[in-house]
């Protein structure tokens, strides 16, 4: 198959409805990513008294079960052949089992610690075996919709605001609601009712926002298409994978992913135990620290607005991912040498979530400009293969942020039995010695990951006009047909 013969997306603008839409699907990954990487390992750790290395392991065990079906999901919706196209048969089948998954993890069975493990490990994998079936498919809906440079991170803004939107709005129930103080639970954090009523919680809006988004766009793209896919034997749609993902272009992209989202990953699962410990926060504290993470998000939807048609998208995820980083180590910075507000003190709230803030906003933008990147492969594929693999692009890209929750998770427990961080343990109650190592373990991890994640996006070939011109040259050839 030639690329004139594969049907090109339209560089067009799309309708508000249809981003809207489009977007609003995040919701549900946001929900179980900010569960995963805030308060699982809290739940399974400090209130159900599991190891929190063994924690973990079992999450990371998880991830890499997921990494085998990732690629088979991504390959097989790309040759999926039905009236409703390619994406959708998997987005429908997808959102009941996701939500029950999502349910079970949060009610767990009063078992032995031994089989509390498997069942921890059975659930988990098994919810990222559904959000994989959802979201690969959902996220190759983008490069379907259009070919234009600039929409495509249009697109991506609105999903990275709902997919925040989604998991900070089940952080504020979390705190502002769930895991409050109570008679039997003095310490709202280890309020096991309130998980509960988490899990139920977050099972309700996946339900919703995945099935108003599946629909929104399957008047659009839905359809049969034209030429049937060819179907290969198992070994040779190996093959055909690894030839695919070979792309250099999409191998630095994977790389500064894989360093910034397991980066990401670790600084949420880290950062509830930092508040609850470190910077001993109160209840509202919590409630702050959550719509301040929605503040950073709108900040970088406004500044990707702003500057997505007058600088290049590599320019800019590099900028942001320095300015992110600075932001996030001023404040441990500070409180080592003496300079910042001490616990308790009026002005450590604002103090530090000014600066988790502005740190925020630049590290979502940089990664709103990288999976806008994660687009522009396909027609670079395209050109090279003659065929629209967004399927097998997507399911490598979407593993790499799954890594945030499932390597992130580990290091979290790593760095939390490095530091000789006690079980149950109570805010205020935590020799300094400890929370110093704790804090120190976190950020030497930190910074080496995004060095890393910024050495490798500094390195992507394709820029605005490379991919404005291979849209033109694909057009021209359709239009043209095979020769």
């Amino acid at each position: 198959m030639t690329a004139a013969a594969v049907v090109l997306p339209p560089a067009e603008r799309l309708p508000l409805r249809i981003k809207l839409g489009n977007g609003f699907g995040s919701v549900a990954y946001g929900v179980k990513d900010n569960g995963f990487a805030t308060l699982l390992m809290l739940l399974y750790n400090q209130v159900l008294g599991l190891d929190a290395r063994v924690v973990g392991l079992i999450l990371l065990i998880a991830l890499f079960l997921d990494a085998i079906i990732d690629p088979m999901v991504g390959y097989w919706s790309d040759k999926t052949h039905s009236r409703w196209g390619k994406r959708h048969p998997w987005m429908y089948a997808s959102i009941l089992p996701m939500a029950f998954a999502w349910m079970m993890l949060w009610h767990p069975p009063q078992i032995h610690s031994d089989w509390l493990y498997g069942y921890l490990l059975l659930f988990a994998f098994l919810m990222r075996a559904a959000v994989s079936c959802y979201e690969i498919p959902a996220l190759s809906v983008v490069p379907g919709l259009t070919s234009d440079y600039d929409e495509r991170t249009s697109l991506t803004r609105w999903r990275f605001v709902f997919g925040w939107a989604g998991g900070l709005l089940m952080l504020t129930l979390a705190f502002g609601v769930f895991l409050v103080p109570t008679e039997r639970y003095p310490v709202g954090q280890l309020n096991v009712e309130g998980y509960q009523l988490y899990g139920w919680t977050g099972a309700a809006l996946m339900i919703v926002a995945t099935s108003v988004s599946a629909w929104t766009t399957h008047r659009r793209i839905a359809r049969l298409d034209a030429t049937p896919p060819m179907h290969l034997p198992l070994g040779p749609t190996l093959q055909k994978i690894g030839a695919i993902l070979s792309n250099k272009a999409f191998l630095i992209l994977l790389g500064s992913s894989l360093f910034a989202f397991v980066n990401q990953g670790l600084t949420f699962s880290a950062t509830t135990y930092l508040l609850s410990y470190y910077w001993e926060m109160p209840q509202a504290g919590f409630i702050a620290y959550s719509a301040t993470l929605f503040v950073g998000v709108l900040g970088a939807f406004l500044i990707v607005g702003l500057l997505q048609k007058h600088i290049e998208k590599r320019t800019g995820a590099v900028a942001a991912g320095i300015l992110a980083l600075i932001f996030a180590l001023l404040p441990y910075l500070l409180r080592f040498g003496g300079l910042f507000p001490a616990n308790g003190d009026p002005r450590l709230i604002p103090s530090l979530f000014t600066l988790v803030t502005i740190s925020n906003a630049f590290a979502v933008a940089s990664m709103i400009l990288g999976q806008s990147m994660a687009a522009d492969i396909v027609e670079a594929s395209q050109e090279q293969t003659g065929e629209r693999s967004e399927g097998i692009f997507f399911s490598a890209y979407f593993f790499v942020q799954k890594c945030a929750t499932g390597v992130g998770l580990f290091l979290t427990g790593q760095v939390i039995g490095a530091a000789n961080f006690p079980a149950q343990a109570k805010p205020g109650h935590v020799d300094q010695t400890v929370l110093d190592n704790m804090a120190t373990y976190f950020l030497v991890i930190l910074v080496l990951f995004a060095v890393a994640s910024i050495a490798f996006i500094a390195r992507f070939p394709i820029s605005r006009s490379d991919h404005e011109a291979r849209v033109a040259a694909l057009a021209a050839a359709t239009a043209d047909g095979p020769r």
